[in-house]
């Protein structure tokens, strides 16, 4: 994985172990930041990573 800002399907779940199911599912939802380009979902890492830190489970 190259260490580009803008990361594809694949590239998020490869970056959060994820499956790319599981990453497309949780954009639909609203649950990570995304933005859909065309037919194609688009993950900016910053974003991800202030996700990874303030994400709470649900209880």
């Amino acid at each position: 994985m190259e260490n580009n800002l803008v990361l594809t399907t694949e590239e998020t779940a490869e970056f959060l172990k994820l499956t790319p199911f599981t990453v497309r599912d949780y954009a639909r939802r609203g649950i990570l930041p995304s933005r859909k380009v065309g037919k194609a979902w688009r993950f900016y890492r910053p974003d991800l990573v202030s996700w990874l830190r303030d994400y709470e489970a649900p209880s």
